[in-house]
């Protein structure tokens, strides 16, 4: 048997390593004892770096495996999610003037995030007066200096430089136009989600929210639908923003404020899940009786992530709802193609099933034509009610109307035979329609 390469180091010599890899974060203490009150960007950046630093160092030397260091370790690892929200928070607050939202959008927010802030910063040093009583009783050494009082000032500009680069390309104002149309069926799809997963109900009652989290919300579910909003951002950040088509619609900047907020709140969701599930929900018990939770209140963190960030993220969501609709009617390109029938058992349940998840897909009105006669395929219903026609009158072929990026995927679906083989059994989709299958 191979001895493990990885060398054991006494507690005693560890002691001194952290001593030097904490001096930083430490000074950190006697800087929040004098600064009270609400901080700057620049500082809660400075603290994600020096505590996602330790926590490295920490890790890196397992100590959350060490009954002796564990504590230490969590503190600090608690201090950077915190300190992660602070900053995101600090970011929305700071440009919040540049977002397009009217009055009675705004004011309500404000007073909302002005609370948050609040707990986060007397959180914030709670945990470092923790922070300061479990180094002295490991035995570090804590340093006399702090850091300077002015290295942490913020800049809040209220003036920018002139538009001046114009691109009059006919050609990326098309791409321009077929990109928002995407997004905004997709931006209808985040909407959807949020009401599949239950987070589309308002404000929630203080006694429930132990079981709506991590029952119906978790860090899993939340990194999930962040990635699909952060993706609706970049989308539009790549192919629409700054071109021509958005300087002559002027909805089109509030619209990407109605997608750049959620995006936001939706990482300060996520960080708070992954405070109260791995921090708070499972803490164990230290020496004294006491742990995390006893100074990071679970009940007003769950308050916040729920009542706070989730709320406002769909309520920012809905705000939008009315232009993405507006915009999918405006921009969306509308053809018809012929396809055929599925062979041996037509439009049963699997093909209509596909056939509604494509169409929900793009979140565009998709019409199947039969005999001049308009179905929705996006319902199920609607569809089979469809096919017994089609079956009695023997036709091969039908037509179908909607959206083009839609109609070219239905294309591939016929060229599959609508995911099943001649005796009705399920086939593999082509790696271009995997998105049906998820």
């Amino acid at each position: 048997m191979k001895a493990s390469l990885t060398e054991i180091i006494s507690e005693e010599k560890f002691l001194d390593l952290a001593q030097e890899h904490s001096l930083n974060f430490l000074k950190i203490h006697k800087f929040l004892q004098n600064e009270h009150g609400s901080h700057t960007r620049r500082f809660y950046s400075y603290l994600i770096g020096e505590s996602e630093e330790l926590e490295s160092f920490l890790d890196d030397h397992c100590a959350r495996d060490n009954k002796t260091w564990h504590f230490f370790a969590e503190l600090v690892a608690c201090v950077r999610n915190l300190a992660k929200v602070a900053f995101i928070l600090g970011h929305i607050l700071n440009r919040y003037h540049a977002y397009a939202f009217q009055d009675d959008e705004s004011n309500r927010f404000l007073e909302d995030a002005r609370e948050v802030s609040v707990f986060l910063d007397e959180t914030i040093f709670s945990l470092f007066d923790e922070i300061k009583g479990e180094a002295e009783r490991l035995g570090m050494s804590f340093p006399m200096d702090t850091l300077l009082e002015d290295s942490f000032g913020e800049y809040y500009p209220q003036k920018r430089l002139p538009y001046t680069i114009d691109d009059e390309d006919g050609e990326e104002e098309s791409d321009a136009r077929r990109v928002l149309a995407k997004v905004a069926s997709q931006y209808l799809g985040v909407i959807g989600k949020f009401e599949h997963l239950g987070w589309s109900n308002g404000r929630h009652h203080s006694d429930c929210l132990r079981s709506f989290v991590p029952n119906l919300l978790d860090e899993e579910r939340s990194r999930e639908v962040l990635a699909l909003i952060h993706n609706l951002q970049s989308t539009y950040d790549h192919s629409i923003r700054r071109t021509p088509l958005e300087l002559q619609d002027e909805n089109l900047q509030r619209f990407r404020s109605f997608i750049s907020m959620p995006m936001h709140l939706m990482s300060i969701v996520n960080w708070l899940s992954h405070l109260y599930e791995r921090h708070i929900l499972t803490a164990r018990r230290e020496n004294d009786g006491e742990g995390i939770p006893f100074i990071v209140h679970g009940s007003k963190l769950l308050e916040i992530l729920v009542n706070f960030a989730l709320f406002h993220a769909n309520r920012y969501l809905q705000a939008g709802k009315n232009l993405a609709c507006e915009f999918l009617g405006k921009y969306t390109e509308i053809d018809t193609c012929e396809l055929r029938v599925p062979e041996k058992l037509g439009f049963h349940l699997r093909p209509a099933s596909l056939i509604v998840k494509l169409g929900r897909h793009y979140g565009t009105k998709l019409s199947l034509i039969v005999d001049g006669k308009e179905y929705d395929a996006s319902n199920v219903l609607s569809i089979t009610m469809a096919a017994g026609l089609i079956a009695r009158k023997g036709y091969k072929t039908v037509l179908f109307e909607g959206d083009k990026r839609c109609l070219a995927d239905l294309k591939l679906l016929s060229q599959c035979n609508f995911g099943e083989d001649e005796k009705g059994n399920p086939t593999g989709p082509p790696r271009e329609l995997t998105h049906l299958w998820t």
